[in-house]
């Protein structure tokens, strides 16, 4: 029996959904006797259908490679079970515990910023930007961080590309936790430099204020052309 896009998605849907996004479906349930993650990527009814199975097989074969190697340099992230490429699904551990925007403020919370750092710089030693890293895509178990959710990362050592994943997260937790922003992104960059070393993480963290700034002026700009447009 060849199992066809439509009916992966049909059997996926008796699974617990824990998250929808525009490309996946993130369900938890069995397997082979363990609670796993089953990542699916859906079709999508408007694009032709050989381009999207050929597409979601690449883009799942990609996620598969970042994990594995993610693992095999020691970055803490979920382990794999199967991948299943032209389903377009993904099997993976079941990372038990909140997120660490959940635990921002509660006792020890600034060592599992340290620890939060301490991974992302891991993976970018490792030559992988996350491309989505906010505290709701690190869970705490067993007293560490582990990284989740890598849809939307690759394989690059490029500064510009480490410093978007720090600015990223500082955004996030700065738009979350404002008043322990700072406290959290000292203890975040000491871990940082202990994966990548003092002077290359100084380095990153110099690009993502570059990074910062530049989103800052291009949105004063847009106000200010906003402006001109609502005067005519």
């Amino acid at each position: 029996m060849v199992w066809e896009a439509s009916m992966i998605e049909s059997w996926a849907s008796s699974l617990t959904l824990l998250k929808r996004g525009a490309e996946s479906e993130v369900r938890l349930g069995d397997f082979m006797g363990m609670k796993a993650i089953y990542k699916l990527r859906v079709s999508k009814p408007y694009m032709d259908p050989a381009l999207d199975s050929r597409l979601r097989a690449q883009r799942t074969l990609k996620e598969a490679k970042v994990l594995s190697v993610a693992l095999a340099r020691g970055v803490r992230v979920p382990r794999l079970y199967a991948v299943f490429p032209s389903l377009g699904l993904i099997v993976m551990e079941y990372v038990r515990g909140p997120t660490l925007k959940e635990l921002v403020g509660s006792p020890g919370w600034e060592s599992l910023a340290e620890d939060a750092g301490l991974q992302l710089g891991l993976l970018h030693s490792a030559g992988i930007v996350h491309g989505d890293s906010t505290t709701s895509n690190m869970v705490v178990s067993d007293g560490g961080v582990t990284l989740i959710d890598f849809g939307l990362a690759d394989f690059s050592s490029e500064l510009e590309d480490r410093a978007v994943d720090v600015h990223l997260l500082r955004e996030a937790v700065t738009s979350t936790h404002p008043s322990a922003a700072g406290r959290f992104m000292e203890a975040f960059m000491r871990g940082y430099s202990r994966a990548l070393g003092e002077g290359a993480a100084e380095e990153v963290s110099r690009r993502a204020r570059e990074v910062e700034m530049r989103g800052r002026y291009v949105a004063s700009r847009r106000s200010v052309w906003a402006g001109e447009g609502g005067e005519g």
